[in-house]
């Protein structure tokens, strides 16, 4: 994916901003000056001897074990879904999204260096502001794992990614109408926060809320998936104006097979009947392509740079895919109590 010997275009920086875990804080001008590849790589801490930088060790160490508590913690909840919810996959959505969090917050605290240059000029104290998100972060991945304080702590996500897209994504995609990457980006972000709501509706029994969840992530896959048929020579998943890295095998195969299956999941949710399975397979097809393609472009990175871009498509994608997955379950719980 970001493996070629090649600087970046800056279609490529602006997104690579995006996948950033603060990007939706970011003044724009000052994002684009600091991400030139070399003013980047002062930032990024490069250990004597050749050993694993903080930037990459510790974001995936926390993903890593909050991603191995929620599986424990969550492990009895597959038998409570059935063959339809991706046989059991559905009941570790809210671990995914933890464990991308986590990770997340684990860049917040060792890239803050990086992380404080997108945050919007007119705002005081950014370093603070840096670490507060990182706090923030991990606070709502910890109740999601420990199953604690659910109702504060998805208010509090669905807020905070909500006012991601209020000050810089949504500005920014009515600023450059005719670029559609600029609408996946603030789709990304707000269905993020819908999905934080989705396990609010789960925990509270609100089925309005459910209702809204799966109309809009129904919506965000066919639009993903119209521009994985558009440009399949993008890395598929969330879009992207990334290249698909020249080592994944029949690269245009997967991308319009991978379009195909959004559009077609994203209508099928549309009709209640077939929401649930729908929901459920959109996050199962996000989280093997995690699996599949992007794990693997960790351990091809060359070096901390293109280790610590391959850690946020990780996270991000895992993100994405535990979010439907998580929608998937509020329209079954939803569904479950209408017909009580």
């Amino acid at each position: 994916m970001v493996h070629e010997a090649r600087l970046l275009t800056q279609a490529e920086r602006r997104e690579i901003h995006a996948i950033a875990p603060a990007a939706s804080s970011g003044s724009r001008k000052h994002n684009e000056d600091f991400l030139d590849p070399k003013q980047r790589s002062r930032y990024l801490y490069r250990p004597r001897g050749g050993g694993v930088s903080p930037t990459v060790f510790w974001p995936t160490l926390l993903g890593l074990c909050f991603l191995a508590a929620g599986l424990i913690t969550y492990r009895r909840d597959v038998r409570a879904v059935g063959p339809r919810d991706a046989f059991g996959l559905v009941a570790f959505g809210p671990v995914f999204v933890a464990a991308a969090l986590a990770a997340f917050a684990g860049e917040h605290f060792t890239s803050a260096a990086i992380l404080v240059k997108l945050v919007p000029k007119w705002l005081p104290a950014p370093l603070f502001i840096t670490y507060f998100v990182g706090v923030a972060h991990l606070a709502a991945a910890s109740s999601f794992v420990a199953r604690r304080y659910l109702r504060w702590s998805t208010i509090g996500l669905a807020s905070m990614f909500g006012l991601f897209v209020l000050t810089m994504d949504l500005p920014g995609a009515i600023a450059r109408p005719a670029n559609p990457l600029s609408w996946a980006l603030a789709a990304r972000q707000a269905t993020f926060a819908i999905g934080a709501l989705a396990l609010f509706a789960s925990v509270t029994t609100n089925r309005s809320i459910a209702t809204l969840a799966r109309v809009w992530t129904a919506s965000v896959l066919v639009f993903y998936g119209a521009l994985h048929v558009i440009h399949p020579e993008r890395a598929p998943g969330v879009p992207s104006p990334v290249l698909t890295g020249a080592w994944v095998p029949f690269p245009l195969v997967i991308a319009y097979a991978t379009g195909l299956l959004l559009v077609a999941l994203g209508v099928l949710m549309f009709v209640r009947r077939y929401a649930i399975t729908a929901a459920a397979l959109g996050g199962a097809l996000m989280f093997l392509l995690t699996l599949v393609l992007y794990v693997p472009q960790l351990f091809l990175a060359a070096n901390v740079q293109q280790r610590f871009i391959a850690i946020n498509f990780i996270f991000d994608t895992l993100l994405f895919a535990g979010t439907v997955l998580v929608v998937s379950r509020a329209v079954s719980d939803a569904e479950l109590r209408t017909a009580a």
